[in-house]
């Protein structure tokens, strides 16, 4: 009774809001999420996206159109409230025993993108940076899927210290997390890395997906695989 009340109050001085579009929404309690436009808007799956190839991944949507013109400004602005509430759309689609290890970067933090770790800190879960880069990398963005995974080979080395004494690998599973999900390369270099460290992989969580139809040296149609 008394948190109805005081939710109440707040909904008569303050108007919630959409934490993307600042459009006003019914309720203080729906403002940790996209409102329906916006989720239509950024053509957001209900139930998100879930493949297994080229390794197991969960993802948002599709990098595409609104979706991705939003993630490039979110590189650029950082701005928390959008990545908090695109995080808790794609919460319940990481399992509950994953330990979140974000992608680093090889560039310094002022031209680092910032993606991976924000999406790592806001989904509800432990994180632990169990990567560093080896070394640099090009722009992959005009590679094709066997330079991608030439120019990612041995890119990443793992710095577990004292993790692996505090987790219990038989019971949780490392979840890599980066923004984006093209061709895996990236992903798949940081798998063999922890799991030749020892350290269990159980897919990648990021927040979209780039269509099939839109990948290097591909012509196949965009689909969930």
């Amino acid at each position: 009774m008394l948190t109805s009340l005081i939710n109440a109050g707040r909904e008569l001085l303050i108007q919630p809001q959409c934490p993307i579009c600042q459009s006003t929404i019914s309720s203080h309690t729906e403002t940790s999420k996209p409102c329906k436009n916006c989720r239509l808007q950024l053509d957001l799956p209900s139930s998100g996206l879930i493949g297994l190839n080229p390794l197991n991944w969960r993802a948002l949507g599709w990098y595409d159109g609104n979706l991705r013109r939003l993630l490039l400004n979110l590189r650029r602005s950082k701005k928390h409230s959008t990545m908090h509430a695109l995080a808790e759309l794609l919460n319940p689609l990481v399992p509950i025993n994953a330990v979140l290890v974000p992608i680093p970067s090889w560039k310094n933090l002022s031209r680092a993108n910032p993606l991976p770790q924000l999406l790592a800190t806001y989904l509800k879960l432990p994180c632990h940076s169990l990567l560093i880069r080896r070394h640099a990398t090009v722009g992959q963005h005009h590679l094709d899927r066997q330079l991608r995974l030439k120019n990612q080979l041995d890119a990443f080395k793992a710095v577990p210290g004292q993790i692996n004494e505090k987790i219990d690998w038989s019971r949780h599973r490392a979840w890599i997390v980066d923004d984006i999900l093209t061709t895996g390369a990236t992903a798949q270099a940081a798998q063999t890395t922890l799991q030749t460290s020892g350290i269990p992989v159980g897919g990648l969580v990021c927040l979209a997906r780039t269509p099939l139809r839109q990948l290097p040296g591909t012509g196949r149609p965009h689909t969930v695989i």
